[in-house]
């Protein structure tokens, strides 16, 4: 009996502490960096315990400044005002406007606005990173596809298997990496799968939960939900105390639609934007690279010292001697000071782990795409997100937040997204890039239609307007004026 007691305590201090924390540092670190100082403004908004230190910051990067832009940005804004024009070469952040008598019919201009990628997208570009095979790509884009709006798989495998023309074990060996990518739950057949997936992704990230938990979704969901949890208990020879703990758990910590759910809307958060800024920022000094995450904001949070006083005076006497003896206040002004305090210095440790994170994951992936980090246009390496997942020990949902959203200045001062370090987003503008390429030695101009119909040989479909916003990413003329 004392053991099972044990149990259930253990249980109760998991959802309190460590679920509730965990959430809140996965939602800090999907946010982009002007989404990040919106959710500080917030968080000092409804806690007067947590402050932001004052002090004049770059503009740009927000590194301590005097109030100017730092050297790095400084240099950066000198080089894009110097724009050098050549067939081959256009700036990213140039828009190249023509008369309509030259433009390509092929070419859509609403492809040149940007706007952000829903996380059916970023599963799919996820998937891409993730697989090799064209054909396990051509049943990635079908499974992606069949995802409904609550994030369960709307087509069964068989189906799937043979509209692809590939076996069933194929299908589940990339719908497994799918459901690996996607935020927690998404891709599964079942409500029981769904949870269960979201049970495996709690635990790898570290959290510590009971084997019964597991036991009562794999065996006893229907019962659960019919509320039978005596009947429950003595099936699996425990405290009904026990599955109680269980259903307060699934219903607080899981969720039957994982695509709507809160843990989703926050996988990748994209920016919405227009002002760019660098999450990270590499330099190089002699052969030396130096990456950082410049932005001073991750130190400038801090607790108030008022509330700082009184929830721990102990610590508050040694630094401020005219601090405020608790003794003097009622119990509930101390309780209320003491929760506010907790709260901040949880957001705070949420914030500064996104700083660690952000910056273990670009360490690793500056180092493994070195090459082209310093200037080898030609130098980028096949890299998933799995594999900067596996060599970090995280989460690959973990390193996806990590990369969505999130932008790196090189040494050469361009500013570009995180995700085109891997070759999950550049590979198929690679391919249209080397079919661009072969059209030129053999004479021919292809349009964007052709060029969508010659990416089905090598197992991608995509549609022409898609190939149209990949051309114009890579700054590549329309076919007309090629």
């Amino acid at each position: 009996m004392q053991t099972q007691t044990t149990h259930m305590e253990q249980n109760v201090e998991f959802q309190q502490s460590f679920s509730p924390l965990l959430m809140q540092a996965n939602h800090i670190l999907s946010l982009s960096q002007t989404e990040l100082e919106a959710a500080i403004n917030d968080a000092i908004d409804e806690n007067p315990a947590l402050e932001l230190e004052d002090c004049v910051v770059c503009p740009v990067c927000g590194r301590r400044t005097g109030g100017e832009p730092c050297a790095t940005c400084r240099l950066a804004a000198a080089e894009a005002r110097v724009v050098t024009r050549s067939d081959e070469v256009l700036p990213r952040t140039e828009t190249e406007y023509r008369a309509p008598s030259t433009a390509d019919p092929d070419f859509d201009p609403m492809t040149l606005i940007a706007s952000a990628m829903d996380v059916r997208e970023q599963i799919l570009e996820s998937a891409m990173a993730s697989l090799g095979d064209v054909h396990e790509r051509a049943i990635a884009f079908v499974l992606v596809d069949a995802i409904d709006d609550r994030g369960f798989l709307s087509l069964d495998i068989e189906e799937i298997a043979t509209e692809t023309g590939t076996s069933p074990e194929d299908v589940e060996k990339v719908l497994q990496t799918i459901q690996e990518i996607a935020p927690p739950g998404v891709g599964a057949r079942s409500l029981q799968e769904s949870l269960l997936l979201q049970v495996d992704y709690l635990r790898a990230e570290g959290v510590d939960i009971p084997d019964i938990v597991k036991r009562v979704i794999e065996d006893h969901l229907e019962e659960l939900g019919s509320k039978r949890l005596a009947r429950i208990a003595r099936t699996l020879g425990v405290d009904p105390a026990e599955v109680e703990a269980v259903q307060s758990f699934i219903r607080d910590q899981l969720t039957p639609h994982p695509l709507q759910s809160h843990q989703s809307t926050t996988w990748t958060a994209p920016s919405s934007g227009g002002h760019v800024v660098p999450d990270v920022v590499v330099t190089m000094e002699g052969d030396q690279l130096w990456i950082e995450v410049p932005n001073a904001i991750y130190d400038r949070l801090h607790t108030e010292a008022f509330y700082r006083a009184i929830a721990k005076p102990d610590a508050a006497a040694k630094s401020v001697p005219d601090a405020v003896d608790p003794a003097l206040m009622d119990h509930e002004t101390v309780s209320h000071a003491k929760a506010q305090v907790a709260r901040a210095q949880q957001f705070i440790w949420a914030v500064r782990q996104r700083k660690q994170t952000l910056l273990r994951v670009a360490e690793y992936v500056c180092a493994y795409q070195e090459a082209y980090i310093r200037g080898d246009a030609r130098g980028l390496r096949p890299l998933t997100r799995s594999e900067v997942a596996n060599a970090l020990g995280v989460h690959e949902s973990t390193c996806s937040r990590a990369v969505a959203g999130k932008f790196i200045m090189l040494p050469s001062r361009k500013v570009i997204p995180m995700s085109d370090l891997f070759a999950a987003s550049l590979s198929i503008k690679h391919v249209i890039q080397q079919i661009i390429s072969d059209e030129c030695a053999s004479g021919a101009t292809l349009s964007d239609a052709q060029i969508s119909d010659r990416l089905l040989d090598h197992g991608i479909r995509i549609a022409r307007r898609t190939v149209a916003k990949y051309r114009s990413q890579m700054h590549i003329l329309p076919s007309t004026i090629r």
